[in-house]
């Protein structure tokens, strides 16, 4: 793991403001790990707020529902931050939000109750990868310890840990709908260090007992990259190592982000689907670093146009995530998506080397937090020896750019992986 500059502009300050009156919002049908959604509405119908507009195709996939009320405009492609273009939603919406209040006792309702309405709700994990929350909570084996990622190593981004601050006590409400699914015997709440402002609520609520929680404790970590990683942070917390080709559950352990345990909370107790979210909007482009609620489907010009955000300066770069993992945008026009954390606006592009000869220095080795060879995989990209790339498990690279960040020799290792990546998927 390295230490990086964290960028994190007095984090302790930046409180949360709301923009949930926007006038269009693009909803492309793919902003989860898995298969498109299917999309069950037509043009120039009109929609509620909260209505399903889109439903899972297959095992592996989400619901989505319409954030506001409107009418269905398009049903087009639109840019998307993954994907370049996918097929989407796009709604003129109506200024009118639906108020939404405590509905339900979870204590009433059985395991798969829980599971009904979190799948029905269209719940992904948000912490970046969007894995539908109803399959990761249907692990095929026992899960004796329940680890809540709080740790947001990303420079820059500061959306979960606003979300601690304003509203740790809801984020509790959904670990222990989290515990009564899972059932297991520790629960672990991982911070890291400079997080200082939440550390005494946080500490406070696992003393309490207040939930009806089993074992709990808190957990204070070194701020390090990539920390967040769920193999990294099971690995720092219980010593138990993700083997190749394994999955976090064989270890006994699951991993859910603080911001998926508040839509859990939301969906179960509000009845409310995940149609909005917390977004970090940060870099020196910016005239002040904001965490906005924002509805999913929101695009960056309309915010701007709006002057919920405001530009100090051209940005030379637009990255949708953090600086490491994150996406180079186009443009202005790419929606805010249930796995969106946040936008980082650049003033200035780092200075670039051109690429030069491997020194065999070991550090791209040493610091691979997976144990990888990523010159190896760089090699084997160059010469389109792409059936070698299996062979060196390059499937367990998390892409966490940590080789090419630390490489004297700047090497691109991380496009490198991408592309090989891309071309074994390619190849099945």
């Amino acid at each position: 793991m390295i230490r990086l500059k964290e960028h994190k502009y007095h984090q302790d300050d930046l409180r949360s403001q709301r923009f949930l009156n926007p006038q269009v919002l693009l909803l492309p049908l793919s902003q989860h790990t898995g298969k498109p959604s299917v999309c069950q509405v037509k043009i120039g119908q009109e929609i509620d707020e909260a209505q399903a507009i889109a439903v899972e195709d297959g095992f592996i996939s989400a619901r989505l529902h319409s954030p506001s009320k409107g009418k269905v405009i398009s049903l087009d492609k639109v840019n998307h931050p993954n994907l370049k273009r996918a097929a989407a939603v796009t709604i003129q919406c109506i200024t009118e939000n639906k108020r939404y209040r405590c509905l339900r006792d979870p204590a009433k309702l059985e395991r798969e109750g829980l599971l009904e309405i979190i799948k029905d709700k269209g719940i992904v994990g948000m912490g970046g990868a969007a894995f539908p929350s109803y399959v990761k909570l249907k692990p095929p084996v026992g899960i004796d310890t329940l680890i809540i990622n709080g740790c947001e190593c990303e420079p820059f981004l500061t959306t979960d840990y606003c979300l601690m601050l304003e509203n740790l006590k809801e984020i509790f409400l959904g670990i222990e709908i989290i515990s009564r699914i899972i059932k297991p015997k520790r629960i672990i709440f991982a911070i890291e260090e400079n997080k200082k402002g939440v550390l005494k609520q946080l500490n406070l609520f696992v003393s309490m007992r207040k939930f009806n929680l089993p074992q709990i404790k808190s957990a204070v970590l070194k701020a390090r990259y990539p920390q967040g990683g769920e193999k990294q942070l099971i690995y720092a917390l219980t010593g138990r190592k993700v083997n190749s080709g394994k999955l976090p559950f064989d270890t006994g352990c699951l991993v859910h982000n603080v911001a998926t345990c508040f839509a859990v909370y939301e969906a179960v107790y509000l009845d409310k689907p995940l149609i909005e979210r917390l977004v970090s909007f940060c870099g020196d482009g910016l005239k002040e670093p904001k965490n906005v609620w924002v509805k999913i489907g929101t695009t960056l010009s309309e915010l701007l146009e709006k002057k919920i955000i405001e530009l100090k300066q051209e940005p030379k770069k637009i990255i949708c995530g953090g600086p490491m993992m994150g996406v180079a945008l186009a443009g202005l026009d790419y929606p805010v998506l249930k796995g969106t954390g946040g936008f980082i606006f650049l003033s200035k592009i780092p200075l670039s080397a051109e690429e030069t000869p491997c020194l065999k220095c070991g550090r791209c080795v040493d610091t691979c937090p997976m144990n990888l060879l990523p010159l190896e995989y760089a090699r084997a990209v160059k010469k389109e020896a792409y059936s070698q790339l299996e062979s060196l498990s390059l499937s367990d690279c998390i892409e966490c750019g940590c080789c090419a960040y630390v490489c004297p020799a700047k090497i691109p290792l991380t496009h490198y992986i991408k592309t090989g990546k891309y071309y074994v998927a390619k190849s099945k």
